[in-house]
């Protein structure tokens, strides 16, 4: 799972410093560019410039802080109408950095389309505020437009929006292609290292961050509640300042116009009071939506993404089939969430708890391995105890488990019996593959020795080793708990199974095809191949080619036939094997 960037964040007094300055720069920007326009007497604003800049380098925090804070200093030194025009040069920044997140500036198309918005924005929305504020062509650069559309005839309320729109339309083309000039010959080194953050753990690539933001909860997600409380509170806020404001603002006109001996129509009280009250919350909803952002950014860093990186690696764990604890531990390690609060506290106790299950894990895994290695000598032991009884048998248990296990690679090579071929069965066969002869132990130290042919008595003797054998598994079977999950039953098919024939004909039941199990006919191809090329006390060893032959020749009625052909198809490393084991006997 790979979502840390895998470098650190900057030096706190790094990160404000280049926020201080990036502010300051931009605000400057705003501040000369409208002062300009107005001096030289130009039909534009020429006052989003920096904010597009901000927006576009900084990302929302910063676009947001330039655009309301350039409107307060330009109404203060500049224009006073332009404080009343702060929330749309915070939608103006809001709408800037979405477009610069989703590249709309590289595609000639999706500029043009950003220039129209930015219009609307500024110009028919201005417009709208233009007329209630301030009345009819009074507009900060548009008013010589507007009149000039008006003597032609037009409506005013058109005229006010067509002449508004295109001043608009204009100062925003000039001001974005500005900013996104000044953004692409900028180095991007340089660029970087004004985008604002402030994170609290290992920074996480932008993907991984969607994800996070995105990640589905069983209720309403943190981040909705957030919003939706801040929403409640700031406009109970709103409704109570404003109302107290308002009521303050009227009582101070009636006042002063008392003192002054004036009387104020109440028509033109109400006009004052409507224009008053419209600017408020036009000033207002600039602040309110720079306080939502910020406190949604605050919560991104310092709540949300620590929670969610802390879930998600937590899940990613759980949900996988083989969980590792050592890379759990590792990757939440990685984190290194450090908010300094409650958020840090319960990594820091979910991390010491992951260590301390891997150490535990660990420990188990390594006693586990100790059992069976054990297990597996103890099994080794007890055949070769067996294999000792009978003089004839040589290396038999040793070379049969070979030979099963060159079979089973070459099945897995071709592809024979795959869905049945799974990683566990192929453990369980390994492994139990030594005592497939353990019900030997039953059987008469003078039968299993005897030099010359068994009567048929003997012979039938000789058999029930099947069937003794699977009884002494079954034993243990009943005295092991949960012993379905252990190779238990492989082993009691391998020792009840490897002499039945693929035709029927076989022992103990006579069984045929794929009723005996798959474990049992790979045995059986090992156990009679070993047989042939052994020397035994009633035989010669036949050589490897004549009993390669009798293996092919008995496909379809001694074996499986696909078996068989595995077998012959892995005949040259069968061949190593069996060289290896007459260098030995010799």
């Amino acid at each position: 799972m790979d979502i840390i960037r895998g470098y650190g964040t900057r030096p706190r007094w790094q990160k404000t410093a280049t926020f201080c300055l990036l502010m300051a720069v931009c605000i400057g920007i705003n501040f000369c560019g409208a002062f300009f326009a107005k001096l030289l007497g130009l039909p534009l604003y020429l006052d989003c410039i920096g904010t597009m800049l901000a927006s576009m380098l900084g990302g929302y925090i910063s676009g947001i802080f330039v655009g309301l804070f350039s409107s307060i200093l330009n109404g203060i030194f500049s224009d006073p109408r332009l404080v009343s025009y702060g929330a749309l040069n915070v939608f103006i920044a809001i709408f800037t950095a979405w477009a610069c997140t989703h590249k709309w500036y590289k595609k000639p198309l999706r500029f043009f389309t950003a220039v129209i918005i930015y219009a609307f924005l500024g110009g028919f929305l201005g417009s709208i505020l233009t007329i209630v504020l301030y009345g009819f062509g009074n507009g900060v650069a548009s008013g010589s437009v507007v009149y000039w559309f008006s003597d032609m005839g037009m409506p005013r309320l058109l005229a006010e929006m067509l002449g508004d729109y295109c001043v608009d339309i204009l100062d925003k083309f000039i001001s974005f292609t500005i900013a996104v000039f000044v953004c692409t010959v900028m180095p991007k080194q340089i660029r970087g290292k004004f985008k604002i953050h402030s994170w609290k753990q290992m920074p996480l690539k932008s993907d991984a961050v969607q994800i996070l933001l995105n990640n589905k909860t069983r209720g309403r997600s943190l981040r909705n509640k957030i919003i939706f409380v801040l929403i409640l509170m700031a406009t109970l806020i709103a409704i109570v300042s404003i109302s107290i404001s308002y009521a303050l603002f009227v009582i101070t006109i009636e006042a002063f116009a008392k003192r002054e001996g004036v009387v104020v129509p109440n028509f033109v009280l109400e006009i004052w009071s409507e224009k008053y009250l419209v600017n408020q919350l036009s000033l207002f909803i600039g602040v309110f939506v720079f306080i939502i952002v910020l406190f949604l950014y605050i919560a991104r860093y310092h709540l949300i993404l620590p929670l969610n990186s802390m879930a998600y690696t937590l899940g990613y764990y759980s949900d996988k089939e083989n969980r590792s604890f050592e890379e759990m531990a590792k990757v939440f390690d990685g984190l290194r969430i450090h908010t300094g609060d409650e958020t840090e506290n319960l990594y820091l106790c979910i991390a010491d708890m992951i260590k301390e299950s891997a150490n535990y894990l660990a420990d188990i895994q390594h006693k586990n391995a100790t059992i069976s290695d054990m297990q597996n000598a103890m099994i080794i032991v007890l055949a070769d105890i067996v294999e000792s009884r009978d003089h004839n048998t040589g290396n038999h248990i040793k070379t049969t488990a070979e030979y099963v296990e060159l079979i089973i690679d070459e099945m897995l090579f071709e592809n024979i019996y795959q869905d049945q071929l799974t990683s566990k069965f192929i453990s369980d066969v390994y492994q139990s593959a030594p005592l497939h002869d353990i019900g030997k132990i039953s059987v008469s130290d003078v039968i299993l020795n005897k030099p010359g042919k068994l009567t048929d008595e003997e012979f039938n003797l000789m058999k029930k080793h099947t069937i003794e054998g699977a009884k002494i598994i079954d034993k243990v079977i009943d005295t092991v708990p949960d012993s379905d999950n252990i190779y238990l039953k492989e082993a009691r098919d391998l020792a009840l199974y490897h002499h039945e024939r693929w035709d029927g004909t076989g022992y103990p039941y006579g069984i045929a095809g794929e009723e005996i199990p798959l474990s049992a006919r790979i045995m059986a191809v090992a156990d009679v191949f070993d047989a042939l090329v052994s020397k035994r006390s009633y035989k010669e060893a036949y050589d490897f080619d004549k009993a390669i032959s009798i293996i092919e020749e008995s496909a379809g009625t001694h074996f499986d036939p696909l078996i068989v052909k595995a077998f012959i198809n892995a005949k040259e490393k069968i061949r190593i094997i069996t060289e290896e084991k007459d260098s030995i006997n010799d």
